[in-house]
C-alpha cells in the first residue's frame, strides 16, 4: 500500500537497477545487504518525479513508509501552531527520511517540500513485510537494522530533553541570597578577630 499522500500516481518504475542499488548501498538502513540482496530490492521499490515547490510528504498525513532522494533536494518543513514555517533541514541526493513509518504508521511530524527537480523512491510498510515473508534473509537485516536506527533516535531524543531540562532550571534558578544576615554580594567573616572589628 503506497503512502496516502502519493495517492494511485505512485506506481513501480524501471529505473536501472545499478543506479538503485548505489544510492540503497549508501544508506544506514541497508549496509548490512550485499549486492545480490539489494539487486532483490531494487524491483519493489515505488518512484515518483516531484517538481519545485511540490510536497512529497504532508506534516500529519498518516505515514505508511520511507523515501530516498535519487535526485535534486527537498526541505523539511515544521508548520507551527502559529502557521509559520520553520525550516528543520535540506535533504540532497541520497538521503533518506520517514523510516520511522516503517514501524509506526504514526502522522508525520513534518512535510517533506522538494526544492527542485527531484526523482525519490518509496519503499512501504507493506513492502518490508512481503519482504520478510519471500526473502527472510535481507528482509530481516533491514529490519535488525532498522530498530537500531530508531534506538538512537530514542537516545538523542533522551539526550536533548535532558539537555532541554537543564536548561530550563538554570534560567529559573533565583539568584543567590545572602544567608545568615550576611548582606547580599557580601560573606560573613570566620576570624574572631574579624568578627569583633565588624562589630565594633
Amino acid at each position: 500500500m503506497a503512502d496516502e499522500e502519493w495517492g494511485s500516481v505512485f506506481d513501480v518504475d524501471t529505473r536501472e537497477s545499478e543506479d538503485i542499488v548505489h544510492v540503497l548501498s549508501r544508506a544506514r538502513l541497508f549496509q548490512d545487504l550485499a549486492t545480490d540482496e539489494l539487486l532483490k530490492l531494487a524491483p519493489i521499490l515505488h518512484h515518483r518525479d516531484f517538481f519545485p515547490r511540490e510536497v512529497i510528504v504532508q506534516q500529519g498525513a498518516p505515514g505508511a513508509g520511507l523515501y530516498f532522494i535519487m535526485s535534486g533536494s527537498a526541505d523539511v518543513v515544521l508548520h507551527d501552531a502559529k502557521g509559520e514555517d520553520i525550516l528543520l533541514a535540506n535533504l540532497g541526493e541520497g538521503r533518506m527520511f520517514g523510516e520511522i513509518s516503517l514501524v509506526d504508521g504514526a502522522p508525520r511530524t513534518a512535510s517533506v517540500i522538494s526544492t527542485t527537480r527531484s526523482h525519490v523512491l518509496g519503499f512501504f510498510r507493506a513492502d518490508l513485510m512481503d519482504l520478510i515473508e519471500h526473502s527472510p534473509g535481507p528482509g530481516f537485516k533491514i529490519l535488525y537494522r532498522l530498530t537500531q536506527l530508531l534506538q538512537e533516535k530514542v537516545t538523542e531524543s533522551v539526550t536533548d530533553y535532558r539537555s532541554l531540562e537543564r536548561a530550563i532550571r538554570r534560567r529559573r534558578r533565583p539568584p543567590e541570597t545572602a544567608t545568615n544576615g550576611a548582606p547580599a554580594g557580601g560573606s560573613l567573616a570566620h576570624d574572631p578577630a574579624e568578627r569583633e572589628r565588624v562589630t565594633d
